[in-house]
């Protein structure tokens, strides 16, 4: 297609670079998936995703942004009833059915292979469709470990077998109006008569991926103790024999980011579910499981989106001309591509090592060093990598000059706002790394620093910041201690990503 302007300047140099198959254009990532020696179907099935997020997604990612595609609240029915229906573009739908029906969700599946997609998804943003991702693997996740009755098996069974003519996805509705992150705040009512089915009521104040098939909910049960553990966790279909099951849309929230995500408030009148895990646990499995399912998969779309700007920034300096000479020819700006290129693949390479250290904790969940270094750096990645995000694809943006703020012309924008919602999801910056530290502490770290940051960081580990650690540890709960975790944390984590980096390019 030519895209030229009416006085004959063509962008297709720029378009073209941008490239055809996201998958076999980046050289880690290929790097990453070789250690799992992947079949060749497999790899097949991965390029199909390559190909499919530079190409089609890729376009329909712009397309369901625009005003007139955004989710909206059906109109409300004939015979005085409110609607709970939230309609969705076409693209959007598509894009749902290929992802969630292509096998994603499998159990058999590699993992690298699955995480190798989220990564690529999140290339293009929200667009609609990462977090209905993330959810629906939270949900995968949590009804295979916790779900022993026939209700929960029969949902993993529509993921083990979906297809792209029929899917399902999952959504997770934890906070409400009095509490976001503080969950143990929860007052939604959980009620039932004979302990199999229940009833839930009250509101839930931040529902994104409100579409989805199937919801878990975190509910207070009768007669519970107050605080966390009187909260259980229950899995909610959206619809009950066809119809709306006991819930009313009250509205979409108009968000900075995450545009083309229906996220609602909800209220609740007497829906149907049942209980995932022990009720006296929800809350715990929820933050397990859940939580930290789509904490990971945040930590990845911040590589993901990283990579999306460097390669923007570096596809457009490539192609235009300032002053007789293309951009990247000019020393400053040279230096920039440098640094964001390089910001890219410390960042994804962070991503994809703080995924091998989550998979190796679940492989061996007897070894306790590997589950507590996989649990404070789960925190530490998401906190310090998805903060960082918007600053990395606010550089690249620069790049364009005036056409790098304008919607229809450049993706970054919108990618800058995407990645500015990923640090709300799950708990923001200060609340992770204040719940890493006071890991440190429960996990009984203190007099043992050097040898846990070994264990994580292994010769990268600079002999000062085991010091610093003992020193807030000593007396963790004083101000000035806490202050100090709060600019270690990030500087251990850039270590982290440092030797990642090192040992993807070391392999051959």
């Amino acid at each position: 297609m030519d895209h030229s302007s009416p006085d004959g300047y063509c962008f297709d140099e720029y378009l073209d670079a941008l490239g055809a198959n996201w998958l076999d254009e980046d050289e880690l990532l290929l790097r990453w998936l070789a250690r799992s020696r992947l079949d060749e179907g497999t790899l097949d099935w991965l390029r199909g995703f390559g190909h499919a997020v530079a190409t089609r997604y890729r376009d329909w990612a712009e397309v369901v942004e625009r005003r007139e595609k955004l989710p909206f609240i059906a109109e409300r029915g004939p015979y005085n009833r409110e609607s709970a229906e939230v309609v969705l573009p076409p693209e959007t739908r598509q894009m749902q059915a290929e992802i969630h029906g292509s096998g994603l969700w499998r159990a058999s599946l590699d993992e690298r292979a699955r995480y190798a997609v989220i990564y690529l998804l999140n290339q293009n943003g929200e667009a609609g469709v990462t977090c209905s991702a993330a959810c629906t693997d939270g949900l995968a996740q949590s009804l295979r470990a916790l779900g022993d009755d026939s209700h929960s098996r029969a949902v993993v069974e529509k993921l083990e077998k979906a297809t792209p003519e029929q899917w399902v996805h999952g959504a997770q509705f934890i906070t409400e109006i009095q509490g976001g992150s503080d969950a143990a705040t929860n007052a939604v009512r959980a009620e039932t008569s004979d302990g199999s089915l229940w009833t839930l009521s009250g509101q839930k104040w931040f529902c994104s991926n409100c579409t989805a098939d199937y919801w878990l909910v975190t509910a207070r049960v009768p007669g519970g103790p107050p605080g966390h553990r009187g909260v259980g966790l229950f899995c909610v279909p959206r619809l009950h024999e066809g119809q709306p099951n006991g819930h009313r849309i009250l509205r979409l929230k108009d968000k900075l980011g995450t545009r083309a995500l229906p996220t609602a408030e909800i209220e609740l009148e007497g829906a149907i579910g049942w209980p995932v895990g022990r009720l006296d646990a929800g809350l715990k499995n929820t933050v397990a499981i859940v939580l930290v399912a789509s904490r990971i998969h945040n930590v990845v779309a911040a590589g993901g989106v990283a990579r999306r700007a460097s390669r923007e920034a570096h596809a457009y300096a490539g192609f235009r001309q300032a002053f007789g000479r293309k951009l990247c020819e000019h020393p400053l700006l040279a230096a920039s591509l440098r640094d964001i290129e390089q910001n890219a693949n410390r960042t994804a390479a962070g991503a994809f090592a703080t995924v091998d250290a989550w998979l190796a904790a679940k492989e061996r969940p007897d070894d306790e060093d590997r589950a507590l270094w996989a649990r404070i750096l789960v925190s530490v990645a998401k906190a310090v990598a998805t903060r960082r995000g918007p600053e990395h694809v606010y550089r690249a943006m620069m790049v364009f000059g005036g056409n790098g703020i304008e919607e229809r012309f450049c993706a970054l924008p919108r990618l800058w706002r995407d990645a500015a919602i990923l640090e709300t999801w799950e708990g923001p910056y200060t609340l992770l790394l204040s719940q890493a530290l006071g890991d440190l502490v429960r996990f009984g770290v203190k007099g043992r620093e050097r040898s846990f940051l070994e264990f994580g960081l292994g010769d990268h580990l600079a002999r000062e910041d085991a010091r610093e650690l003992a020193d807030v540890l000593a007396d963790p709960e004083q101000e000035e201690n806490v202050l100090r975790w709060g600019e270690l944390a990030p500087r251990l984590y850039a270590r982290f990503e440092e030797k990642a980096l090192e040992a993807l390019f070391a392999e051959g």
